[in-house]
């Protein structure tokens, strides 16, 4: 009983933060599924494409997302103790590891082309899933730093600018799939690599309101961010790699699961996998759930 009544004053506030986190977890899930279901507007083929093109850059970006997961932690305790100057120093390295890895991660992925000319799959797949992973890659800074001006703002309970991100970035993805995958209001018809530059946008997007966010509330209300210094901390960035690397490297290894199961459908036929990845989007919808409430944990 005594237990109890120490939870119950938490429950509002753990409740508070968890709503818009999930809500931006299944506004990041959205994204995925909205691909899917327009371009499979096309053909079975082209939700094969779509899926087998972005499993060799998920690989790379996830173990990178879970480099960044650090923040989490550091910008959280930060916060709570009242250190602001902490947070926004958390925030620049964040800024800074983002930096450094995209260019290692881009190379990387493009070294796996030849795994995804040879691994057997149907010739009219792989056509469309090299188009779209080509395309797809350039998405993976402005991914990267989404996801650290996230951390920095989710840390500091600013979760409702996150959801606002998500849901709007979703209409976004819809608007240029539309424009790109069909061809309309005099755009080129691009098929799958339309629906890669959408996802692209996105993204972009994403960053850009965080971004604007992030300034707007400086201005608002300065904590010294424009002020802060802008060179490596190499102990802090040490700091963050040691508690995100692991987080990357179980991420990985989860997604790996999945992508080395999608690579296999990928060789049995294209149907099988189109219905492969519908049945992973509705089993990744629910997953949001539970993730965006560990998440909220997390940070409090």
């Amino acid at each position: 009983m005594q237990r109890l009544k120490q939870l119950l004053p938490e429950i509002r506030p753990m409740t508070a933060l968890a709503i818009p986190v999930v809500m931006a977890e299944l506004g990041w899930m959205g994204m995925t599924v909205v691909d899917t279901m327009m371009v499979g507007r096309l053909s079975a083929e082209a939700i094969g494409a779509v899926s087998y093109g972005a499993l060799f850059v998920n690989v790379f970006s996830f173990f990178c997302l879970g480099l960044l997961l650090g923040l989490d932690t550091l910008i959280s305790q930060a916060f709570g103790a009242r250190n602001l100057d902490r947070c926004n120093h958390c925030l620049i390295q964040g800024v800074w590891i983002a930096l450094l890895v995209t260019p290692i991660v881009t190379l990387l992925v493009f070294a796996t082309l030849p795994i995804v000319r040879n691994w057997g799959v149907e010739p009219r797949l792989l056509a469309d899933s090299i188009a779209y992973l080509k395309t797809l890659v350039w998405s993976i800074l402005p991914l990267l730093l989404y996801v650290v001006f996230r951390r920095y703002l989710q840390s500091m309970n600013h979760v409702g600018i996150v959801m606002f991100a998500l849901i709007s970035a979703n209409l976004v993805n819809v608007l240029v799939n539309w424009l790109l995958i069909f061809g309309n209001w005099g755009f080129p018809a691009m098929g799958v690599e339309g629906a890669g530059w959408a996802t692209c946008l996105s993204r972009v997007y994403m960053f850009a309101v965080l971004f604007a966010f992030v300034i707007y509330k400086e201005r608002a209300k300065p904590t010294g961010l424009f002020h802060a210094a802008r060179g490596i901390d190499i102990p802090v960035v040490r700091a963050l790699l040691v508690l995100g690397l692991p987080v990357a490297l179980q991420l990985t290894a989860e997604y790996g699961v999945f992508a080395m199961a999608t690579a296999l459908i990928a060789r049995i036929d294209t149907l099988s996998l189109a219905a492969h990845q519908i049945v992973l989007n509705v089993a990744s919808v629910c997953f949001m759930v539970p993730l965006g409430v560990s998440s909220a944990g997390a940070v409090r």
